[in-house]
């Protein structure tokens, strides 16, 4: 026993190396563990090989790191432990992601998840939180990824009872909402402010818990240098001068230690606030500086961290070719959010078919999905709202209907117009939440169902469609979605209408918009509405009456209050 606790001692240690910087010492350590161990399988030798991975993962050596998942992976299957199972399949996400090698990692996530279910010891189980959040932010699904490093934070379980776990649970928070505020920076809409704002204020909340907990313990300098990053990091506009002091010093005590990807970070996160203080050179030369340290296997957020903030500081300072490299990136930037958001998506299918017996899960997603679009059905949004009225949750709903939907099947065939039902389907995907369900009811008709909404979800979301629908009308060159308007009805139980109410009531307020303006002179249009009675797998589509649009603009504009087709006064923006 003694000699167990013996070794336990001697990965733990090579563990908390390979994590600040000591990836060589620590390599060398667990090849000589391994060796003793000789082969043997058991929970010893798996915690080596997970360990052995994370050092490898440190040191950039993907090949070395996916053949330790490998052993890992296999050890935990012949001693029946899922635990390392869910700790080893990170690093191969990781790993394969960071390297650009893809993999199949929606199913190496569900596998994961999976083994961390069943897994029952506590240690591992606060681990396989740690390394999937981990893999989640990785992979830019922030919305993932937060739950996961949040139940690791509350766990006090530790498989070796590290000194800085809880310290790296909260760094692992601050980090992520960092990345997230400046995803959401890129993409240089004015729309997002207060989330980013809200996303800094977060990471410098748990900056400041992970210094509260870190151990005053010379072996965990590196924690706390970190935690200071994070804390200066989140400040670089509020308090530049405050900002440049800590990352000037911050960068030379990181560079002492040899962790270059935090290197390359500190350099970025100084670029920017001596960016903030108007010193432009100096602020390029920083940025350089940072372009320099990064090391390829960095995280790809940490490349477009630095090469993004080279870029703005060159557009700020009109460096030829700059403003026009600036617009390009955000242009990459916006496209990339939407892969994010379609990646999102696909996963959360996976995890949630995942829950169902394998035989049922093609056609448990065939009944719910709309075969034309890939958003939900009939029935989906029928089981959503089930489930809202079941669990007492507040759910709001738009009803949404394509305008001129028959003119282009007409006019240039119904393939054309199976394109512009995708488009739409596409559009409210990108600008709904990830929580929110997007449903074809069939024909020309869409709904969204908002789950949990604050105050003004509903009307912003609106917001957010209705610029999305004039960017492609205005800077499309295909003819059937230059026309493109949407009409939309509402509902909502914060209303006091009843879940079994909402469809008719949001079908009622666009219906009765639409004869007011008729009735006043105002052309409007006509497409069908079919609540209640389409079909819940339509293919191809099938608009039959059509009459000119109203953009959706318009139509939130001139809607009347409660009684009206349109938002409630106290949710109008």
């Amino acid at each position: 026993m003694a000699a167990d606790d013996a070794l336990t001692a001697r990965i733990a240690a090579a563990m908390t190396a390979a994590q600040s910087g000591g990836h060589a010492t620590a390599a060398a350590e667990i090849d000589a563990i391994r060796a003793e161990l000789g082969g043997v399988p058991s929970y010893t030798l798996a915690a080596a090989e997970y360990v052995r991975g994370v050092t490898a993962h440190h040191a950039s050596d993907a090949d070395e790191a996916l053949r330790a998942v490998d052993a890992c992976i296999e050890i935990a299957r012949a001693i029946d432990e899922p635990g390392w199972e869910a700790n080893a399949l990170p690093i191969r996400i990781i790993n394969l992601a960071r390297s650009g090698r893809g993999g199949d990692t929606v199913n190496d996530l569900v596998a994961a998840e999976a083994a961390l279910n069943r897994t029952r010891d506590a240690g591992l189980t606060a681990w396989a939180h740690t390394g999937l959040g981990y893999a989640y932010d990785v992979l830019r699904l922030f919305e993932l990824c937060i739950p996961h490093y949040e139940l690791a934070a509350q766990l006090d379980a530790d498989v070796f009872e590290l000194a800085e776990s809880q310290a790296i649970d909260r760094l692992n928070l601050a980090e992520t909402y960092l990345r997230w505020a400046h995803e959401l920076e890129r993409l240089g809409d004015p729309l997002y402010t207060k989330e980013i704002e809200e996303r800094l204020a977060s990471a410098a909340y748990w900056a400041r818990e992970a210094e509260r907990v870190v151990v005053d313990d010379e072996t965990q300098e590196f924690w706390k240098l970190s935690a200071r990053l994070w804390i200066a990091a989140a400040a670089t506009a509020e308090n530049p001068d405050q900002a440049v002091a800590d990352l000037t010093e911050l960068r030379d005590e990181i560079s002492k230690l040899g962790e270059t990807e935090r290197l390359a970070i500190a350099g970025a996160y100084l670029a920017r606030a001596v960016q903030a203080q108007g010193k432009s050179e100096e602020a390029k030369a920083a940025a350089d500086r940072a372009a320099d340290d990064l090391i390829p296997l960095a995280d790809p957020s940490t490349h477009v961290l630095v090469l993004q903030t080279r870029s703005e500081i060159e557009a700020v300072d009109g460096t030829a070719g700059a403003v026009a490299g600036l617009a390009y990136a955000r242009s990459v930037a916006r496209g990339w959010w939407k892969e994010r958001q379609r990646a999102l998506n696909a996963v959360r299918h996976a995890l949630a078919a995942h829950d169902l017996p394998a035989r049922h899960d093609a056609e448990w997603h065939a009944a719910r999905q709309d075969p034309l679009t890939g958003v939900g059905n009939r029935r989906a949004l029928d089981e959503r709202l089930t489930a809202a009225r079941d669990s007492g949750r507040a759910v709001t709903l738009l009803a949404i209907d394509v305008d001129d939907l028959k003119l282009v099947n007409d006019t240039f065939g119904h393939a054309c117009g199976d394109e512009l039902l995708q488009v739409v389907a596409n559009l409210l995907v990108e600008q709904a939440r990830a929580t929110d369900a997007v449903i074809r009811s069939g024909g020309d008709e869409f709904f969204v169902v908002l789950d949990q909404p604050d105050a003004k979800g509903g009307a912003q979301l609106a917001e957010r469609i209705r610029v999305a629908v004039e960017a492609i009308a205005a800077t499309t060159e295909t003819p059937w979605l230059r026309r493109l308007g949407l009409s939309l009805g509402y509902s909502a139980t914060a209303e006091g209408i009843a879940v079994e109410q909402l469809i008719s009531r949001a079908d009622e307020r666009l219906y009765r918009e639409k004869r007011r303006r008729r009735s006043s002179g105002n052309p409007a249009p006509t497409a069908r509405h079919s609540a209640g009675t389409s079909p819940s797998g339509s293919e191809g589509n099938d608009e039959t009456t059509s009459t000119p649009p109203l953009p959706l603009t318009e139509a939130l504009r001139r809607a009347p209050a409660r009684d009206g087709a349109g938002f409630p006064d106290d949710l109008k923006k």
